[in-house]
């Protein structure tokens, strides 16, 4: 598991010897998230935690989101490769408050859409231009994301490139954009895509080691 965590929800519990640990901890694993705090029995969100291969981490104090700023937040925080610690009231009965579950929705909308880019990317040397930046797969260094704030520009320059490109494509249902190559300099013609996110992802496939794999014949 990558330790490097994009978000961490910390449950506040009002009652920190009654929670629901198995359902917080298994809401936390559904909407993308791999690391979770709370104030309550560390025991009991320890299980869970295992159970549902989440990491438990000491962060006591996070801070309070709102539906419409929590993605602006969680994408400014990662550009500068650091954690949002998302603080999450848990009511008397131990279970997510309306006030939770109502910021937990877009940001389960939005990590289905692009958690996997979200959470594996990490800073590099890469540039773009406008509010656009860049992260690259920790895994995979060929594979690039480039994080879009709306209103979305006509085109997005990427500088720093060594290797051609083959491909650049929203991750949103895989559409391929047209682009140029050249002197190290990518230039990109974005399409507007068909939904409401306030940061889009795009992805950039360089080339590949397996693309110098010579073709076997039997």
């Amino acid at each position: 598991m990558n330790p490097d965590f994009a978000i961490v929800l910390n449950f506040k519990l009002s009652d920190t010897k009654k929670a629901n640990a198995d359902l917080l901890v298994k809401t936390a694993r559904d909407i993308g998230a791999r690391a979770v705090s709370t104030n309550g029995d560390q025991t009991a969100f320890q299980a869970a935690c295992t159970k549902y291969t989440i990491a438990l981490v000491n962060e006591p104090a996070g801070q309070s989101y709102t539906p419409d700023n929590v993605i602006d937040k969680m994408v400014t925080q990662r550009k500068a490769g650091k954690a949002t610690i998302i603080d999450l009231p848990v009511d008397e009965n131990g279970e997510l408050t309306d006030e939770s579950q109502q910021l937990l929705a877009p940001i389960n909308d939005w990590m289905h859409m692009f958690g996997h880019a979200f959470n594996e990317g990490e800073p590099c040397n890469l540039a773009a231009d406008g509010e656009s930046f860049v992260l690259q797969n920790r895994h995979m260094h060929y594979q690039k994301y480039i994080f879009v704030k709306k209103p979305l520009p006509a085109t997005i320059t990427v500088t720093g490139l060594i290797h051609e490109t083959n491909r650049v494509e929203w991750i949103e249902k895989r559409v391929d954009l047209k682009f140029t190559y050249e002197d190290n300099k990518l230039e990109i013609e974005v399409a507007e895509p068909v939904d409401v996110f306030p940061w889009q992802v795009l992805r950039i496939q360089e080339h590949r080691p397996e693309d110098d794999i010579l073709e076997t014949k039997f």
